[in-house]
Order: structure tokens, then C-alpha cells, then sequence
């Protein structure tokens, strides 16, 4: 699906919407394969009023993946006729030997668990994306799945970092999959990190306690002013993290 979209998106720019209507998908589903295109710098993405919209930032991507294709599969021998098979012509982008040159990054995998992946875990997830995509393959999930809160959603936003394509996962969700990460953290109090289930594999399990936003009592304003502290705090946490790995 992800291919199905770069491949889309190299022909001309569209928006979330076109585009999920185009491949069949929901909005949610779309933002979601998105989301992960943007985070490894495949594609961009840009807000113009209540629409989102996708362009191409890597346009030699698929000649590169055929390139890379075609070296790994060049047959050394002669065919039937005893000629040697004339070798595959060179891409007039220059990917060829680019694909050759660059190294290839394992990335830090981690994991970040609240009780309902709803606020805490999301924000971490985000802010690793938004500072270190390059470096490391984010992910976050709750012990209970619940639903994103919209006001965290909105708090955010207003740091310039967009939660599309984000939704609550439950943790389960990977373990049944065996996923394995290089960090485990959980960013609930400690007495709900206890309840935290063990991912599969050797890894590092870290505590990052944060407040809980679903906590916070009032009006819509009083919880967003609320959780703005978390939501700064969370961001150093994450960046001083990020500076000494």
C-alpha cells in the first residue's frame, strides 16, 4: 500500500483524502501508511486549511529500490545462446551508484507504554519522530488501548508537531506480532508501569513518569492549560535522551 502511494505521489501531489479514496482506504488507515512514509523523509506533508497535503521528497525512490533490485539479482551466468547478458543499463538519475554508497542504518527501535496509549506515550512518540526519525523506528501502545485525546492532539499542534495518522494501540497488539525493540519506556506513574507487559527479546526497560492528562479536571481550556507542562516536559525529556544516544 505504502508503494502503491509513493508511486501516486511521484506522478503529482495529493491530498490525504484524494489519495485514500483513490487506494480504497480510510482516512485513518491512509494517514497512518502517511505518517510512516514522512517519518523516514519519503514524503512531506503540509496543512493548507482543513487539508493535508503530500508531495514526493525522495523522487528517485522507486529507481533506487530498482536498482538496488537489480544488483542483488544480476545473474553471473550466460545464457542459452553462450552470450553473456548485457548488463542493465545505468538510471540517468545517478541512483545506481548512490544506492551502492549508502550505508545501511540499523534503527534503534523503541517503545513508549502508558496505561491507554491516549496522551503520555502518544506525545513521546511524537517528539522522537519530529527530532530524531533519521535515528530511530518509534513506536508507542497503552496496557488498555483507549482513543487519542483530542486535547493533546491540540497541544501539539501548537508546538508545530501533528498527530496524524496517530491512534491507540494496545500493547498486545505487538507482542502477539513478536516485535522486538532496543528500549522499552513507560511514561505512566509507577504503580501502572508495573502492570506493563514484557515485549519479547532483550531490551532496556526505562520509567519516564508524567502526570496523567486524563486527570485533569475542568473545562476544555483548564485541561489543554494543563496539559501544556506535560507536554513540555515530555519534549525535554525526549530531547535530552535523544542528545546522549
Amino acid at each position: 500500500m505504502r508503494l502503491a502511494m509513493v508511486e501516486a505521489l511521484r506522478e503529482r501531489p495529493w491530498c490525504v483524502c484524494q489519495l485514500a479514496d483513490n487506494l480504497g482506504l480510510n482516512k485513518s488507515a491512509a494517514s497512518k501508511h502517511l505518517s510512516l512514509l514522512k517519518s523516514v523523509g519519503i514524503i512531506d506533508m503540509e496543512r493548507d486549511g482543513t487539508q493535508v497535503n503530500c508531495t514526493l521528497a525522495m523522487p528517485c525512490i522507486l529507481d533506487m529500490m530498482y536498482c538496488a533490485n537489480r544488483f542483488d539479482s544480476a545473474p553471473a551466468d550466460s545464457d542459452v545462446d553462450g552470450d553473456a547478458e548485457s548488463p542493465a543499463p545505468a538510471c540517468s538519475s545517478g541512483c545506481c551508484t548512490l544506492a551502492k554508497e549508502l550505508p545501511i542504518m540499523k534503527k534503534t527501535r523503541i517503545m513508549f507504554v502508558c496505561i491507554h496509549n491516549s496522551a503520555r506515550s502518544q506525545m513521546a512518540e511524537a517528539f522522537v519522530r519530529q527530532y530524531a526519525a533519521d535515528r530511530f523506528d518509534v513506536h508507542s501502545s497503552g496496557i488498555e488501548a483507549g482513543k487519542l485525546n483530542p486535547l493533546v492532539v491540540q497541544a501539539m499542534a501548537e508546538v508545530g508537531v501533528s498527530m496524524d495518522g496517530h491512534y491507540a494501540k494496545p500493547a498486545k497488539e505487538y507482542i502477539d506480532r513478536k516485535e522486538v525493540f532496543d528500549y522499552v519506556v513507560t511514561v505512566c506513574d509507577e504503580s501502572s508501569a508495573e502492570r506493563c507487559p514484557m515485549f519479547p527479546g532483550k531490551h532496556e526497560r526505562m520509567h519516564w513518569g508524567f502526570p496523567d492528562p486524563s486527570a485533569i479536571q475542568g473545562t476544555d481550556d483548564e485541561k489543554l492549560a494543563g496539559i501544556r507542562p506535560i507536554r513540555d516536559a515530555i519534549e525535554k525529556k525526549v530531547k535530552e535522551w535523544i542528545a546522549t544516544n
